[in-house]
């Protein structure tokens, strides 16, 4: 199959997303696909081949870039795809769906991310106009994809409070469990005592990702001998960082800054138990991460994470917005060597069931049964023109790719 994965964020950005595209990039090309991202922005160095980029604006979150339209070259090679899978509902959604029309070709959506909340947090509008006004979006746009599909059933219960009401298929999203580091960190390098009890946080550094939270619990005197390690960067930073100082937890704080996904699981490793307080995920990336790598985590206790984390087993979940609950719930993991040894074999239990090559797998399933059915309905009405052009589902045959090999990061 030849596969166009639609992103409006991927490399040098790191979130979620694009880690998901591009392992899902290399699992369907280990599998003998061809694959190619459709992005905007300039070339990124991390660009693997197969990376087709077309103009876009900037964007205040690294990675992401605003396209309306991809370049003569770029769509002269989508028409070639045989399945279209985009990654936002929002401008790659509808590129998927603009484009996916006019060449007939089958368009899958994953819903990554509570939506409704993210637009609530960086536009600072009341919940009830957010949902009036994606829910009208969204009531429009899904239908007329041929697949949409969403990490866990939260995404199911989110839009039937909006009025959405279309077929979901849940595909829980997994971690490369083959990947290897090659890179080693010392606690000693980061300036933090081998002997501290030490929680990571691993993620954007972004309002909705409530960092901030997670400084204001490790300010309580229950902690005052606790660190945390912030890995991942993003525009809160530097609101954090003197936020830190008026909490006077700044020398128990470390901002690792941004580093490659391939280096995360060896600040993963120097941390006890990881934490996250953010509100609006589906299945990030990171705590599976955590999980696999037998590290418990302590979250809110939100839908997103009790599809994951059972409280006792794997981690701890304390009430939303309750610093001194949560202050409490660290603690415990802080200093209480026996719980966190036993909830490591349960987050590790948890961390198998979540391979990134099973969802691939069901993706690809889906993929094929679209392509079938397409074909069929193709057979069996052919669409006319009066005017003599072509039919919107004729397009080349697949085959070897016409306009030479796209490089690593070229931009079109």
């Amino acid at each position: 199959m030849r596969i166009g994965l639609l992103t409006d964020s991927y490399w040098p950005g790191v979130n979620g997303i694009i880690r998901f595209v591009s392992l899902h990039k290399r699992i369907l090309e280990s599998m003998g696909h061809q694959v190619f991202v459709f992005t905007g922005g300039p070339p990124a160095p991390q660009d693997e081949p197969g990376v087709v980029r077309s103009f876009g604006f900037p964007h205040p979150d690294p990675g992401y870039r605003i396209t309306l339209g991809y370049s003569r070259r770029a769509v002269a090679l989508l028409q070639t795809m045989d399945v279209l899978h985009a990654n936002q509902p929002a401008l790659s959604g509808l590129l998927a769906l603009q484009y996916g029309r006019r060449f007939g070709i089958p368009v899958v959506l994953t819903l990554h991310s509570r939506y409704d909340m993210l637009v609530h947090q960086r536009l600072r509008v009341p919940l009830s106009v957010t949902h009036a006004l994606l829910g009208a979006y969204l009531r429009w746009a899904l239908p007329r994809c041929d697949l949409v599909t969403a990490p866990t059933p939260e995404v199911v219960r989110v839009l039937d409070h909006m009025g959405v009401r279309v077929p979901v298929e849940i595909i829980p999203h997994g971690v490369d469990r083959e990947q290897s580091c090659h890179r080693s960190v010392t606690r000693a390098e980061l300036g933090i005592p081998p002997t501290a009890p030490l929680a990571a946080y691993v993620g954007r550094v972004v309002a909705e990702k409530n960092v901030r939270f997670l400084l204001e619990v490790l300010a309580n005197p229950e902690l005052s001998d606790a660190y945390l390690l912030v890995v991942g960067d993003g525009p809160e930073r530097k609101a954090l960082e003197p936020i830190a100082q008026r909490l006077g937890v700044n020398e128990r704080v470390r901002f690792v800054g941004q580093i490659a996904p391939a280096e995360v699981p060896a600040y993963v490793a120097l941390a006890d138990f990881c934490v996250t307080a953010s509100k609006i995920e589906m299945l990030p990336t990171a705590i599976l991460e955590a999980l696999g790598a037998g590290r418990p985590v302590l979250g809110l206790d939100v839908p997103w994470i009790r599809a994951v984390i059972r409280p006792g087993e794997n981690g701890l979940l304390t009430p939303p917005d309750d610093v001194a609950a949560m202050a409490r719930a660290w603690a415990q993991l802080a200093h209480n060597r026996e719980l966190r040894e036993r909830m490591a074999e349960g987050a590790r239990r948890t961390g198998e069931q979540y391979d990134a090559r099973q969802a691939t797998t069901r993706l690809v399933a889906h993929y094929e049964r679209l392509i079938t059915a397409r074909r069929a309905r193709t057979r069996s009405f052919p669409i006319a023109f009066v005017d003599g052009s072509p039919p919107q589902n004729a397009r080349p045959p697949a085959g070897p790719e016409p306009l030479g090999p796209v490089s690593a990061g070229r931009r079109e």
